[in-house]
């Protein structure tokens, strides 16, 4: 019979075995091939490590799980038969020998068990040994604290007594007060951080406060305490009780608030009497007006200090100062001087002087020290000739000068000039009121703009040389900042900022309208209903209030943008500063803070890109060509508005033609007929045509604004409420030029006062080169002088004026002395004297000869 595979296995390796050498090569081999399957941990791979440990972990379970063997039978089933019972002699079968090898195996795993089980037992024991320390650890604690809980439940009764007796003292104290105030006090102790980590806030409000539901109620008082601190904060923020600042470092935050700071014009009583006074059935306290002050309204410090003050404000309070310095008056407060003199503040017949019961009062003031002498600073202008490349050039400087007056000088001095500063007040009032009456009525086919010119803003290197940080080589950027008010869909005020920036530093008409130019023309875009414009802005002569400026409200308006009905409102002057200032402010001081990140910005242009999506700020770029486009717009010869300074309001309806008053009103939306509003019409041969066309009899009231009688002093013309502009024509008449014209030259101080009054002058007929003569006023004295017209009379009422030196002492014979220039009012301009003959050398003028003496001063 053949032999089987494993028989034949078994027959190999019984003879392997009696050969030393392949035995030993037989178990090289099995060991290299075992190693190669074994393999160390630090030789796999993570992921090769966890399916090894996988494995491990499976087959110490099945160990685990597998039934241990109680016996060697168990281990050797039918071991005795077998070695009992004779077997055949068959190879199949196994040898006595495996057997035995099987039961050592077996032997092996039970000592192998065992000796696992005594392990276990040692770690048991050191288990149950340090859960044994733990209990009596716990125990002890726990023992510990039930003594000191023992001696805390001793007092319990007694504690219990006192938070009862003060439960009931503060339920009882709580349900007899009436005052809200009070009941608020007592509400804030259980609003504490301790009652409300306390889990009991419920339990203690229910028990001190007798309230059955727990909580504390929210009260309509909290809403109320609402609306005032927003009408206190809102009158806080008004232009006439705060001043707004510009500059770029005016900031405050509070709470990660940042807001451009407010100045107070006024101590924190005053505004309290005037928030009463709006107010009257408010119930407000003096602690609880100063707590809502927002913290952004600031009180005045030196630090602080404005330096875009009232001229008028100013030399008047040094007056006041003076006065009560010397104990000549009772208080230098200026609003109580003046509430002490009128009947009403909010009068416009007392504050301007008509009123029949108070324009006779006075100040109560200390006469025994009229001859005393007082000194006390003023600011005043001075015009110099100064020379600048050769060139003698004009220039006007405010200077603070020091001036010394006696008791009743000062007093005539105060009296004279508070009467002006009572209209002064009232024009502020007024204008601060129509500004905001205008704002808060805005219809839906309405817009307003609020404009200024910021200060120029001096462009900046992240790095710069010496030569140019110190040298006069740095660029300066124009901004024209506003504010855009109008009525948004939701009926509220939609409020918009924009600003203008232009490498121009020109600020004239021309330059304002190219600045105007691309927000007059996106209005339509965005706001297509809208056709009625009101414009709010200071009013400086050089820029806004002026002939030039005039002319294209009436005309440019209509033709190019569109509106039907347009207004323009001037500030007081000295107090135009609002919305718009502070716009500036933040531009500027963003800017500097990209340059201080390594941004460059060198002109305009770089300014408006660094800036434009930097911004909420809607900005535009104004250039050359603009402006000077803007420029060609405005014709030569426009007629000036005499009495521009004192003029708050120009309102048209009609192309070409402006209707002008002192204050502004809006009544009917700004296009009513209150305080007799006047026409002005800018150019020449509107006028003439509106004289062709006029009745004889009746007021021209087309060229009042040409025609006027002008006889108080240019201060009086700024800000004189009483309009003198409806004078008709047929009752100007003008004098003879020769009434002053004399046989006989004489002096000023021989002369007759006649012979200084102010003659009727047509403005038309003062233009370049009419010889006229002037009224030069000294403290004392006045006296005349002869000169010559170098311009016409400008927009701020003056005319430039080279003057005449005598040859002889006939006074008809005079030389023009070139470096001998002044601006003077055309207040002063006495009369037009006929041309005089000129005596020429070669071609050159050497003398100017009169056939009549003339009555001047200097000869």
């Amino acid at each position: 019979m053949p032999l089987t595979p494993a028989e034949k296995q078994r027959r190999y390796r019984e003879r392997r075995k009696n050969n030393p050498e392949k035995e030993a090569e037989s178990r090289r081999k099995d060991r290299e091939r075992y190693h190669a399957k074994k393999c160390l941990v630090r030789d796999l791979s993570a992921s090769e490590h966890r399916a090894i440990k996988k494995k491990w972990r499976s087959a110490n379970a099945r160990r685990k799980n597998s039934p241990a063997p109680s016996d060697q039978h168990q281990l050797i089933p039918n071991a005795d038969h077998r070695l009992s019972t004779p077997q055949p002699s068959d190879s199949r079968e196994l040898t006595l020998s495996s057997i035995i090898s099987t039961a050592s195996r077996g032997r092996k795993k039970v000592h192998r068990n065992r000796s696992k089980l005594f392990r276990d037992n040692i770690k048991l024991k050191e288990q149950l040994e340090a859960i044994k320390k733990r209990s009596e650890k716990y125990k002890k604690r726990y023992n510990r604290e039930k003594r000191k809980r023992s001696k805390i439940e001793g007092g319990s009764q007694e504690n219990q007594k006192k938070y009862e007796i003060l439960s009931n003292a503060i339920k009882k104290r709580y349900q007899n007060i009436k005052s809200r105030k009070e009941k608020y006090a007592i509400q804030k102790i259980f609003e504490e951080q301790a009652v409300k980590c306390s889990r009991q806030k419920k339990q203690l409000i229910q028990e001190c406060l007798a309230v059955d539901q727990g909580y504390i109620r929210k009260t309509q008082p909290l809403l109320k305490k609402k609306a005032l601190s927003t009408k206190i904060k809102d009158f806080f923020e008004r232009d006439d009780i705060s001043r707004a600042t510009a500059g770029k470092k005016e900031t405050v935050s509070l709470k990660k608030n940042k807001m451009q700071k407010r100045y107070l014009l006024d101590n924190m009583k005053n505004l309290y009497l005037s928030f009463k006074r709006e107010n009257p059935a408010l119930k407000c306290s003096y602690k609880t007006f100063t707590r809502y002050r927002p913290f952004y309204v600031l009180l005045p410090t030196v630090a602080a200090r404005d330096t875009c003050l009232c001229r008028i404000h100013t030399n008047i309070q040094y007056l006041a100062i003076a006065l009560c310095k010397n104990k000549m008056i009772p208080t230098s407060d200026l609003n109580k001087i003046i509430a002490n003199q009128v009947c009403d503040c909010d009068s416009p017949a007392c504050m301007t002087g008509i009123c029949s019961v108070c324009q006779s009062n006075t100040t109560n003031y200390d006469t025994s020290k009229d001859e005393i002498v007082i000194k006390y600073p003023q600011w005043l202008t001075k015009t110099e000739v100064i020379e600048k490349s050769g060139k003698k050039i004009k220039v006007t400087k405010s200077i603070k000068e020091e001036k010394e007056s006696t008791g009743k000088d000062l007093i005539d001095k105060f009296e004279a000039t508070l009467k002006e500063f009572k209209r002064h007040i009232y024009y502020i009032k007024t204008q601060y009121r129509n500004y905001r009456k205008c704002i808060d009525d805005l219809g839906i086919n309405e817009i307003a703009l609020h404009i200024d010119f910021s200060e120029n803003y001096s462009c900046k290197f992240f790095e710069e040389v010496q030569s140019h940080h110190f040298g006069g080589s740095r660029n300066q950027v124009s901004l024209h900042t506003g504010v855009m008010y109008s009525r948004g869909s939701n009926n509220k005020i939609d409020v918009s900022s924009f600003c203008t920036l232009s490498g121009n530093l020109l600020h004239n008409p021309a330059a304002i309208w190219a600045h105007l130019h691309p927000i007059f023309a996106s209005i339509h875009d965005k706001f297509p209903k809208v056709n009625i414009l009101h414009v709010f802005s200071d009013g400086p002569a050089t820029q806004y209030r002026q002939k030039q400026n005039f002319y294209l409200i009436c005309t440019k308006l209509f033709s190019e943008y569109k509106f039907t009905k347009v207004t323009w409102n001037f500030f007081e002057a000295g107090h135009g500063k609002g919305a718009a200032d502070g716009i500036g402010g933040f531009l500027k001081r963003t800017a500097d803070q990209l340059v201080a990140r390594g941004t460059d910005i060198s002109d305009a242009t770089n300014f408006y890109l660094t800036l434009k999506n930097v911004s909420k700020v809607r900005l535009h770029l104004i250039t050359n060509e603009d402006i000077e486009q803007s420029s060609k717009q405005i014709p030569e010869h426009i007629l000036p508005l005499l009495g521009t300074m004192k003029v708050h309001q120009v309102f048209t309806e009609e192309v070409g033609v402006l209707k002008y008053r002192n204050l502004s009103c809006f009544c009917q939306r700004g296009f009513c007929s209150c305080m007799n509003p006047k026409r002005y019409v800018p150019l020449q041969h509107t006028v003439e045509k509106s004289i062709s066309s006029a009745c004889d009899n009746s007021y021209l009231s087309d060229i009042s604004n040409l025609c006027q009688k002008r006889v108080k002093g240019f201060y009086s013309i700024v800000y004189n409420s009483d309009s003198e502009d409806d004078v008709p024509l047929t009752s100007l008449k003008e004098k003879s030029p020769n009434a002053y014209l004399t046989e006989e030259p004489s002096t000023s101080k021989q002369s007759d006062d006649a012979l200084i009054e102010k003659e009727n002058i047509h403005i038309n007929k003062i233009k370049q080169g009419v010889c006229v003569l002037v009224k030069m006023s000294s403290s004392k004295q006045d006296y005349i002088y002869l000169g010559k017209a170098l311009s016409e009379v400008e927009d701020d009422g003056e005319v430039k004026i080279m003057f005449f030196k005598s040859m002889d002492h006939t006074a008809t014979k005079f030389k023009l002395v070139e470096s001998d220039l002044s601006y003077v009012p055309f207040d002063n301009l006495i009369a037009i004297v006929p041309e005089p003959k000129k005596l020429c050398k070669g071609s050159r003028i050497s003398y100017y000869q009169f056939d009549t003496p003339l009555n001047i001063f200097e000869k």
